[in-house]
């Protein structure tokens, strides 16, 4: 059994070359790339890792191996993961904590987690090993999402086995030898138990940007049709004195973009004289969990 949606993570150790991206990319629903192996060692492939899953539609998230030894070494860890993968506008930022590097490592992490967030990165996220997981005692509540491993046989399916250490997490790395197609090798699969897909991998060509009103790219033209007795088209995407037109129940309009506003979710009207007009499909707190 692989449960769906399909989560990879990658690194260095699967070779470009011996992947076929289109294959693979049409079989998952998300990666989660390796940048780093602490501040000096940078992984060989993530660029052409995360560049060739985006370029096929698959959203990216990210993640460093932590060594630091110092809170200072921490947070020099976190700035140089983060200039080194900012340009690819990462789903997510997940620290992977399976060594102890320094004597404290929940405050270690900390301030590796909070420079991340100073610096922008808008979630950050932990992985940390089953068996560490109450040693480190982290402070997996400040965190955005909790990632842990367990494989039980790690036969390459999921046979139910679960993390032991905690039921607080949201995403379960479940093997380490499972097989999709486009890469012959053995790739980590992983589910997620907690939260959603939109939660994890949210992609600024598919979603839109709540707070600046960015308007989404490359969104088929749809057809919606109002179900409320008077649904009005605006010509912005706020509530207020921007009205183009009321429109009756049972009316279609096509759309071709979405966008968060004022507390809603706005279709994108594409209209004859180049402007558009914007009708409100849900609340925004029902798309964004």
């Amino acid at each position: 059994m692989i449960p769906k949606p399909i989560i990879i993570d990658i690194s260095e150790w699967q070779d470009p070359q011996q992947i076929n991206y289109d294959q693979l990319a049409a079989k998952i629903d998300g990666v989660i790339v390796r940048v780093q192996y602490g501040s000096n060692y940078v992984d060989k492939h993530y660029k052409t890792h995360i560049k060739e899953f985006q370029k096929r539609d698959v959203p990216a998230a990210v993640y460093a191996w932590v060594r630091g030894s110092s809170y200072a070494d921490m947070e020099q860890e976190a700035q140089d993961f983060y200039q080194r993968v900012q340009q690819f506008d990462p789903a997510f930022w997940w620290l992977d904590v399976e060594e102890q590097s320094m004597k404290d490592m929940r405050g270690g992490c900390e301030r590796y987690r909070k420079k991340l967030k100073n610096l922008g990165a808008e979630k950050v996220g932990v992985y940390v090993a089953n068996h560490l997981y109450a040693q480190f005692n982290l402070a997996t509540e400040k965190f955005d999402g909790v990632w842990l491993p367990t494989y039980g046989k790690n036969t390459g399916q999921y046979q139910g086995a679960r993390p032991t250490t905690t039921n607080s997490y949201d995403i379960h790395q479940y093997t380490s030898k499972g097989k999709l197609s486009g890469y012959n090798g053995d790739l980590d699969l992983n589910q997620i138990v907690r939260r959603d897909l939109f939660y994890f991998f949210r992609q600024d060509h598919q979603i839109p940007d709540k707070e600046n009103n960015k308007e989404v790219e490359g969104i088929e033209m749809k057809t919606i049709t109002t179900t409320a007795t008077k649904v009005k088209l605006r010509s912005s995407p706020k509530v207020g004195n921007n009205i183009i037109v009321a429109l009756g129940k049972g009316t279609s309009i096509k759309i071709n973009d979405i966008v968060f506003g004022d507390g809603f979710v706005w279709g994108v009207q594409p209209r004859n004289d180049g402007k558009k007009g914007y009708i409100d499909i849900g609340k925004s707190v029902d798309w964004v969990k």
